[in-house]
This record gives C-alpha cells, structure tokens and sequence, in this order.
C-alpha cells in the first residue's frame, strides 16, 4: 500500500506538469491560466479527498478497489491530454489565436476534473488502508510526497528532454499497472508483464499518438517538439514557415517586422559596432543586424530547440546567418547573462536589442525591470542605446494598454535620462544615457552610407514615423500617465498590467474589478484573516481544519515567493528551478516524517503538547516569513545552492503540520484524513491562485511575505 500511495504521488506531479504544459501551448500562458491550473487541480484533488471521504470509509472498498483507482488513473492521463489537443477544434479557434477566457476557464475547470478527483479519491483511500495495516494516515502522507519528489525530478531531469508527452502517460502508466498487478496478485511476474507492455506501448503507440493528436490543431505541420521551455511548432504554408512557441505565434519568415527591430535603434546610433541582441534572432533580427556592417552580434537564446528548428526549417539564407563568424551564439537565459556580464566587466555594447514578448509572466516580467534596465546600462559604451518593443494600438489607447506600456516607459526614464517611443502597431523604446539622433534626414545618409536593402523600413517610411503627429502625441501620452507604478523586481506589477489588458479584450466591463483590486493592501488581507478566526472560534471542530488550511496557503505561497525571487535574482535556469521544487517537496517529506516519530513515540505525547507542536509550527512559519524578505536586500552568494536549502526548510517547517493535525482530530481515519488533507489543498490552491495573480505583482515579494506571516498567525490564534 505504500507503495501504491507513492504511486498516487508519482502520477499526480508528473500529470500536473504535463497537464500544464499542454494547457499553456494550448491557451495563452500567462500568470493567470498557472494559477487557474494550479487552483483548479487542488481544488479538485481536495473534493476527491474530503468529499469522497464518506465513500473511501466503507470497509467493502479494499485493497483491490484502490488498484483499480490506480488503473483508471493510467487510462485518464493520455485521455485528458487528447481532450486538451482537442480543445481548440472543439471551440472552432484556429491556431495562434486567443481562446476567449469563460471558455478557457471552463475548459481547464472540465479537463482536470477526473484525474484529480480520482487521485484525491485514492490518497483518502490508500491512508485508510495503512492505518488498517497498523501505519498512520501521516505516513500515507510520506509515501505520497516521495512519490511526487521522485516523479517531479524524474520529469524535469530527464523525461521532458527524452519522451514526448504520450511517451510520458505510458510510463507512469507502466509503473502505476505494475503496482495494481501486485497488489492484485501478490506476485512478481504480473506486476513485470505489465510494466512491459505498457514500456513497448509507449515506444511504438505514443509517438503515433503525439503526431496524431498535434494534427488535429494544427494544418501543414512542418516541425514540433518539446524541450524543457515549452513546444515549438512550425507549419508550412508553400515556403514560408511560421513559427509557433506554446501555442502563440513567435514570428513567420519573408514578414518586415525584424527591419523594424533592428534598424531603428541601430540607425540611431553613429557607428555600431557590438551589438547584443536577447531572442527574436532566428526571426531575422540578426539577418537584418549584420547588414550594418558591425564587427560582432551575441546572440543570446535560451532555448537549444528553436535553434534546432530554425535549422532544420528556415530558409537556406536565413538559417546561414547563424554561421556568420560575427555572429556569436549564446545558450542561456537573457537576464543571467547581463547579470554575468555586467559583474565580470568585460563586455560592453554599441546597442542592446531586447526582442523578447511582452512581461505577460514572472518569467518575462524580469526583463522589463528597473534593476535589469539598470543593469543594460551598466553594458553599454559611449553613447549606447538600448532598444525594446511592446505591442500597442494605432489609433485608440485603452487605459490598460496606457498603463502597462506607460509603467515601462516610465520604469525606462527611471533609469535613462533620454527615452524615445516610436507609435504603431508596435511601440518601439530607444534609451540611452546620451541624446538620442532622431533626425529622419540624418536617419536616411545613414541608411545609404550603409547601404542598407530593405522592403519596409525605408527613408519615407522613416521620416514618416519621426514626424507624424503621433510621435509627438505618443511622448505626451507617456508622460501623461498618472498612478502608475514602476516595474521593479520584487515588486513586478507589469504582468498584472499585462494580465488586465488581456482580460479586458474579452470583458471590458472588468476593468473596474481589477482597479479596485489593484489597491489591494495589508489590511483586506488582515480583515479578512480576522472573519475566518472568528469562525474558528464559534466553531471549534473547524479549528484545525482551518489550521492545516492556512499551512497550505503558506506553504503554497512561499514556495512562488521562493521561485520567483530566484528568477528574478539570479536568472530563470530550469534546471536549478526544477531542484527548488524538488527540495521544497524533499522538506515536505522530512518534515512529515519528523512528525510521525513524535506521535508514535512508545511514550506518546497529550493532545495538549502535539497541539503546542503545532503551534511551534505555525510560529517558525512566521519568523521564516519575517526573515525571508531581510534576506534578499544582501547579496547572497551561490544563490544555486542557498533557494534550494531555503525552499527544503520551508518545505520541512510546512510538512511537519499535517501528521500533528491528523493526530489531534477526531473520527474514522478515513473521514479525519480526507478532511485535513482536503483542508490542506483548499489553502493551497487559494495560495496559488491569489499568490501568483495578486499578491506578488500588487504587493511585491516582502509583503507577500507579510501575508504569510498574517496567514500564520491566524492559524495560531484558531488553534489557541
């Protein structure tokens, strides 16, 4: 049984990254749809486990019923994948398009339904079962954590790179059949025969599968793969390709959009010469960067797969350039490689050309900074310029568009004391220490002194945009823009910017909800912590319910906290954030088991000291919440090693509460177990959802900090 509760742990973390890798090349994957997946997937794993709890206590469901549970997870997880590839056609939205958010909404809600119910169903089950077996239900909590610490690192190490994600479903598949055959038949060589049928079904039916499933949302499929940052996916329309990351298109070949990139900036400055360009350069950005006769072009990309694809597919002149000896190509993350750069003092620019989307994630978010436009700075040479775009209107200007490309105009002059805006479809930021040459006549001598051969981008064009009465109109309203808020790193409310201009395209009557909840602070927070004490204390059966709860939103917060500050400090490496999670949940796994030596001590411990333990619990939350923020204003060395130990004693601190509050409850074990690990997840998915949308942009990691601090002592008072 244990085993088989490692099992339930496996499959869940695996299907749940999976899952939301495929959502996100299916919708528009932006800080709104994570936390969505993440609030829907524990909101449902915890109506599995508390409200089936009634059905896992009756004593006719044994341990053959709990492998059935185990098989119909292995059917589910590839049925669910199908149905989101399916999602788009079943929605008549064609590729590259946006899925309008009520549809989205209920389709994430739908698609996760099953699985999670079935997983939250079997862990409520499985810890009846242990109990039974002479364990405890906070051990079925151990052996449910190290399954998802093996399958999270199992799939983030080596998986995602290997197998493409059907491959996936009949691996998990093979070990969670293996297990249900043992304990079917208490035998070896059944639980072997089917770990290798499953193990051929996934060499030769899953590619099969993939490919069949791709095509079915995608017309003239030319190219698709997976890599650790997402999926890639070219079509071929006679011989122009168009270039696809999860779902949004990148860019499509013989377009004009990278002679705009790249000309303007690198126009405006007299005589460059190194130039550094982050993404957009398989898109033509670099063809176009070298026509100005510069003596080097680094070209930073953090994906190894678009550079695999856009060999394999581009056009011959175009994929040539990357053999450019000028060109010097660099696999890494942007921000880690400014940071780097800028601390070893050995690269300076002639221009720097940020060609990457819009801040609609964390993830992005950190390229659009104070600290990181500080940082460029530090880059650039004698009268370098900075250059980067966002998208815009032509004509009309909504106060959500106003907002998010005004904080990063003004986030820009924060930094630089000249800044230029170009209008259009896309606006177009030059920022320099050193007054920029905007002259369209001196823009055109330059232009033919090169000998520049363009389609788009032409003298006319270029006098055009510096002297039509939307330049001058577009600086006013930049200026303009009152109550807005510079972009910072622990502070990032660009992305929530981001997130209400998206909104707003579906529902313009949002926007009032998300004014109002931009002035979200400290005391809502506490106000509305006071109603749920009080609850909890005309209640007292829901004390530790609500307890556990508020460990889960902790515990679920400071883990995006964690993560976040990591990117934004040190730079998005996957591997390395992968290890955050993975020690977070290896803390989870200690902690719990710290917690259930103490209650099975020979001499157990009163009701009154597990619940002093508890509330020693809930107090170290506090002080980790407290001190955290503290730490970030020093500089910390090999931040690598130092997040994951962070991430591994918030995990611990958080994982001892669940063994405690299963002890001091009252009821079958099935029922006790179910409700508090139903309690636990509901705080989470709260966590996820209000955490990554609201708290972190609107308040910014200290506060958010704060939060769990208030979170902490709620918990505390319920208990007390």
């Amino acid at each position: 049984m244990r085993l088989g509760l490692a099992a339930v742990g496996f499959t869940a973390t695996i299907a749940q990254i999976v899952l939301m890798r495929e959502l996100v090349a299916t919708f528009y994957g932006n800080e709104l749809l994570f936390g969505l997946v993440l609030f829907s997937w524990l909101a449902w794993v915890a109506a599995g486990a508390w409200g089936l709890a009634r059905l896992a206590d009756r004593r006719r469901l044994g341990v053959n019923f709990f492998a059935a549970g185990l098989v119909i997870s292995a059917a589910l997880f590839p049925l669910e994948i199908a149905l989101v590839r399916g999602i788009r056609n079943l929605l008549d939205v064609t590729p590259g398009a946006f899925v309008e958010f009520g549809p989205m909404v209920v389709a994430v809600i739908l698609v996760l339904a099953p699985l999670c119910l079935v997983g939250g169903f079997l862990f409520t089950l499985g810890a009846r079962l242990v109990v039974e077996g002479g364990g405890s239900p906070g051990q079925a909590y151990v052996w449910e954590g190290i399954g998802a610490v093996a399958g999270g690192a199992l799939l983030s190490f080596i998986l995602i790179e290997t197998l493409d994600p059907f491959q996936i479903t009949f691996l998990v598949g093979a070990v969670s059949l293996s297990i249900a055959a043992d304990l079917w038949y208490q035998r070896f060589w059944p639980s072997l025969l089917a770990f290798g049928l499953f193990i051929i079904a996934a060499l030769t039916l899953g590619p099969l599968l993939h490919d069949l499933t791709l095509r079915w949302q995608w017309e003239n499929l030319a190219y698709s793969g997976d890599s650790r940052y997402g999926r890639i996916t070219i079509q071929a329309r006679d011989s122009q390709r168009v270039f696809y990351e999860n779902g949004l298109l990148v860019f499509e070949t013989q377009g004009t959009f990278p002679e705009e990139v790249a000309h303007f900036p690198l126009l405006t400055h007299r005589d460059p010469q190194r130039v550094l360009l982050i993404g957009g350069g398989i898109a033509g950005d670099l063809r176009e960067i070298t026509k100005h006769g510069v003596s080097q072009v680094t070209y930073v990309e953090i994906d190894p797969l678009l550079i695999e694809a856009a060999t394999a597919e581009l056009p011959s002149e175009d994929a040539a350039v990357l053999e450019d000896p000028r060109v010097e190509l660099i696999q890494a993350d942007g921000r880690l490689f400014v940071k780097q750069s800028l601390a070893q003092k050995v690269n300076r620019y002639d221009v720097v050309i940020l060609d990457l989307p819009e801040p609609a994630t964390g993830g992005l978010n950190r390229f659009y900074t104070r600290e990181f436009f500080a940082e460029v700075r530090g880059l650039l040479s004698t009268n370098g310029i900075f250059a980067l775009g966002l998208p815009s209107a032509e004509n009309y200007w909504s106060p959500e568009l106003a907002r998010r490309n005004g904080s990063v105009y003004q986030t820009l002059r924060s930094v630089f004391p000249e800044v230029v805006a170009l209008p259009g479809e896309h606006n177009f930021f030059f920022a320099s220490e050193s007054p920029l040459d905007i002259d369209p006549v001196l823009l055109a001598h330059r232009m033919a002194d090169r000998g520049l051969k363009t389609l788009f981008v032409t003298p006319e064009y270029v006098k055009y945009v510096f002297t039509t009465d939307r330049f001058v109109g577009l600086q006013r309203e930049l200026e303009k823009a009152a109550g807005i808020r510079l972009n910072e790193d622990l502070k990032p409310i660009c992305y929530y910017y981001d997130l209400a201009l998206w909104l707003s395209q579906f529902y313009p009557s949002l926007r009032t909800a998300f004014e109002k909840a931009s002035l979200v602070n400290l005391w809502w927070v506490g106000l509305f912590l006071a109603g749920i004490v009080l609850l909890a204390r005309w209640r007292r059966t829901w004390a530790v319910p609500i307890a556990i709860a508020a460990v889960g939103l902790a515990q679920m917060t400071l883990q995006l906290v964690i993560l976040f500050a990591f990117q934004v400090l040190h730079g998005y490496v996957y591997a390395e954030v992968s290890l955050i999670v993975t020690a977070f949940m290896a803390g989870l796994i200690v902690g719990g088991t710290t917690s259930n030596r103490l209650v099975r001590r020979k001499i157990a411990p009163s009701p009154s000291q597990i619940k002093r333990v508890l509330v020693g619990v809930l107090m170290a939350v506090l002080v980790y919440s407290a001190l955290f923020p503290l730490l970030l204003t020093r500089t910390i060395p090999y931040p690598e090693l130092v997040f994951p130990i962070l991430a591994f004693l918030a995990g611990q601190l958080t994982g001892m509460a669940f063994p405690l509050a299963v002890t001091l409850s009252q009821g079958s074990p099935a029922r006790v177990t179910g409700r508090l690990y139903g309690a636990d997840l509901v705080g989470g998915c709260l966590g996820a959802l209000l955490g990554a949308v609201f708290f972190i942009p609107l308040l910014g990691i200290p506060q958010t900090c704060a939060v769990v601090g208030l979170v902490a002592i709620a918990g505390l008072l319920a208990l007390i």
